[in-house]
């Protein structure tokens, strides 16, 4: 007598698996978008502390500039924000902090929230 054992995954099995990866893609269709823009503010802002195009200038043309650059970047939402980033007078420059938070929906009623903090100095002297 051959003894068969049944190998594979059940119908019920393969729709468990397939919801998991559904949802999983979902969740990262919603939130990779929101850490790609941290990572496009971080990398202006890092930008901007080494531009020699900064020597000389005052907080408020250094502001109008940094929220050009998030423009073109396609960061509109965050160039408008008047609290996401503040400049502080330091000694030989200011000191730069963004500090905002993303929210949006994942589905439904259920919604995501990213704090976001960064800081750097930008010497304009």
């Amino acid at each position: 007598m051959i003894n068969k054992r049944q190998s594979g995954l059940t119908m019920i099995s393969w729709v468990v698996i397939i919801a998991y990866l559904a949802v999983q893609g979902i969740l990262g269709l919603r939130i990779i978008p929101v850490y790609l823009n941290y990572n496009t503010v971080k990398s202006v802002m890092d930008k901007l502390a080494t531009d020699p195009e900064v020597k000389g200038i005052g907080a408020k043309k250094l502001s109008k500039l940094f929220r050009k650059r998030l423009k073109i970047n396609n960061l509109y939402d965050l160039s408008k924000d008047k609290n996401a980033f503040k400049f502080k007078k330091i000694e030989n420059g200011y000191h730069l902090t963004a500090k905002y938070e993303e929210r949006g929906p994942i589905w439904g009623n259920l919604n995501f929230v990213a704090n976001f903090e960064y800081e750097v100095d930008v010497a304009t002297r």
